[in-house]
């Protein structure tokens, strides 16, 4: 199976094949460090989280989760795109497939303060600058869905941040997000109708939905939310479609009746007649049991991390031979 890149052309900026250690990427650590000298949030993101936090939509919350949680949901994006320790099979070559070329589509649900999107673009960026992937003229089109204003600014900041530099790898980009309560369905339907106008005449579409189980899970929301996700998955089919569910690798998502297996029970009622008709239409899911040490941009030393994945392919009904 391809991968976006072989393990062993993974460059150093990126990962230590000696130490084991993932970097993440220079444009990635630029961006965030000027939003913490911006909103004076350096001397927190020094220090480490208390035990639990998740956040919330509060602009404390907010601020606390860009110090603490920004790099984590970075370097979670990071292993499934690199999967150094050859631990998700068939993820890197999603990312291979939809990041080729030509015009794709991205949406990142929730966009939070952009770590998923700005985890893609950068890596892309970095592997396009060290010469490991062809400087081929890609045009991405990503649309956000997030609940946070303050959020929603500190993502169009980020990415603005790092345009230019995307544009000398002949990268180049359209960046809306928009307000998005997965619990309220006109909220959701406004933004399925921006997606689907977004993403016209692009050759491949990705959804990546990550660190979404804990509000999901600890705020009971997934049946109320889930209605919003039978509409929301139902219309984001198309030839070349994909979501990718990325969360931490923690019991409560991974064990037997954890979230992935709802999650996944859930996909196969939803497309149950579509399964029945394409038996090769996949729903996979990984859980490394390796955490990886990632290399801390602002003190000595590094932070484990961890990856729990999902697999979902979202197919167009099969024509029936005449």
């Amino acid at each position: 199976m391809a991968r976006l890149i072989p393990v062993e052309m993974i460059p150093n900026s990126l990962w230590n094949k000696e130490d084991f250690i993932l970097h993440l990427p220079p444009q990635l650590i630029s961006s965030w460090e000027m939003l913490l000298d911006k909103y004076q949030l350096r001397e927190k993101a020094s220090t480490e989280a208390p035990e639990g936090f998740e956040g919330g939509m509060s602009k404390e919350d907010t601020d606390n989760h860009l110090a603490w949680r920004f790099t984590g949901s970075s370097a979670r994006v990071m292993l499934t795109m690199l999967d150094p320790l050859q631990e998700l099979p068939q993820i890197p070559d999603v990312f291979a497939r939809i990041f080729s070329g030509n015009k794709v589509f991205l949406a990142d649900l929730p966009c939070g303060s952009g770590a998923a999107s700005m985890s893609i673009l950068s890596v892309l960026y970095e592997l396009r600058k060290q010469g490991k992937l062809p400087r081929m003229p890609i045009h991405i089109v990503i649309v956000g869905g997030e609940i946070s204003e303050y959020a929603q600014n500190y993502a169009k900041e980020a990415i603005d941040s790092i345009t230019t530099e995307l544009e000398a790898q002949a990268i180049t980009l359209e960046f809306d997000i928009m307000d998005w309560d997965v619990c309220d369905k006109f909220s959701n339907t406004d933004l399925i109708n921006q997606l689907r106008l977004r993403s016209q005449n692009c050759s491949a579409k990705l959804l990546v939905l990550a660190n979404f189980s804990g509000f999901l899970e600890k705020e009971k929301k997934w049946k109320e939310a889930s209605k919003q996700f039978d509409e929301l998955f139902r219309h984001s089919r198309s030839e070349n479609s994909v979501a990718l569910w990325i969360e931490p690798s923690m019991k409560k998502v991974t064990y037997e009746s954890g979230f992935f297996t709802r999650l996944i029970d859930w996909f196969k009622k939803l497309f149950s007649k579509l399964i029945e008709e394409d038996k090769e239409i996949e729903q996979k899911r990984y859980d490394p049991s390796n955490p990886v040490r990632v290399k801390h941009p602002l003190v000595e030393g590094t932070f484990r991390t961890n990856v729990a994945v999902v697999r979902l392919e979202l197919p167009l009904r099969k024509k029936k031979q005449s």
